[in-house]
């Protein structure tokens, strides 16, 4: 997004057959996607995952369960 903007209001090169505006924009915008999509698929958690392991004993009576959170 950073490289976009800049693209976008701080050079003013006259460059032919590439305009360095447009290609700002589509960084810009790819940059807002991926930001707004990492927010969705990483979730609210900002860090941290819960994971959990099952174990089961040798005669499958006894069910062993460990929880733990990971902070990033």
């Amino acid at each position: 997004m950073v490289v976009g903007a800049i693209l976008i209001w701080g050079v003013d090169v006259v460059t032919n057959g590439v305009n360095l505006d447009v290609i700002g924009v589509i960084l810009l915008v790819a940059g807002a996607v991926a930001f707004v999509a990492g927010l969705m698929m990483g979730g609210f958690g900002f860090g941290s995952r819960m994971r959990t392991e099952r174990h089961v004993s040798s005669d499958g009576r006894h069910v062993v369960e460990d929880s733990s959170v990971r902070e990033f």
